[in-house]
């Protein structure tokens, strides 16, 4: 029973139905009280078919009326409402628990160098077994290989130890089985037309040109595979050179003060 219309319809028949069994009721008691009157101390009853029809009357009047009204009733009927599919509530995470997924590590800037590339490796002062002065070098960082900070090159990168006679450093970092994770093989930068501080030539160190001192000299060679300085340019301005035989290095210089000029 859906509508207004219905609705108006189904409470009229009620009240039509309602109110046959109430004047027939009211009948029904006149009728018995008539008779009261006429048969002295006796009590006639109102037939059964009578009250059956009374009966069914006011019951069938009732049934619409409730019919009606529950019809109409939000929390009586169940029709189906339209509307859209409400998404589940996420899953709730007990207290205590990481809501976030681990880190992942950081990728090795090292593992990604190329031979020919320039690192920088801080040079530190330190002391040896019997307490001479020394040097010992940091954690070398990828660097520009025009930048005095670069101070060495990569000779070779890869799993295998370094083999090549010209390397004088080599880093070789661990995971975390102990398992050495690469082999990386460097040489001191030395660069033709480059200046250098070479105080202690175990440690020199790039320098600008016009830095005044009597240990700066400018790189005029650099030969590798060859321990002898022949082969040196001398251009009357000063010509050294310095050997290095288990390198099979010679580096030329041109030193005195200001050496670039």
């Amino acid at each position: 029973m859906k509508g207004t219309h219905g609705v108006w319809v189904v409470v009229g028949v009620a009240v039509i139905l309602l109110s046959v069994a109430a004047v027939a009721g009211v009948r029904a008691i006149a009728q018995q009280n008539r008779a009261m009157a006429d048969f002295s101390g006796r009590t006639p009853r109102v037939g059964a078919r009578r009250r059956g029809v009374i009966s069914a009357l006011a019951v069938t009047g009732w049934v619409l009326v409730y019919a009606a009204v529950a019809s109409n009733l939000p929390f009586l009927h169940h029709d189906t409402v339209a509307g859209q599919p409400v998404a589940a509530p996420p899953q709730l995470v007990q207290a205590g628990q990481p809501t976030t997924t681990a880190a992942k590590p950081r990728a090795d800037p090292m593992a990604a160098l190329k031979v020919g590339d320039c690192v920088e490796v801080p040079i530190e002062a330190a002391k040896d077994a019997s307490g001479a002065p020394t040097w010992r070098p940091g954690s070398p960082e990828p660097s520009d290989c025009n930048s005095v900070d670069a101070n060495y090159r990569v000779l070779q990168i890869g799993p295998d130890p370094c083999s090549d006679p010209l390397y004088t450093l080599e880093s070789a970092p661990h995971d975390r089985t102990g398992k050495v994770r690469y082999h990386l093989c460097m040489t001191f930068d030395w660069r033709t037309g480059v200046c250098y501080d070479t105080t202690n030539m175990d440690v020199p160190s790039k320098v600008a040109c016009g830095t005044p001192g009597e240990h700066i000299v400018q790189a005029t060679a650099v030969l590798e595979h060859d321990t002898s300085g022949a082969a040196c340019p001398r251009d009357g301005r000063g010509a050294v050179w310095v050997v290095w035989s288990k390198l099979q290095l010679t580096v030329c210089f041109r030193g005195s003060d200001n050496p670039g000029k």
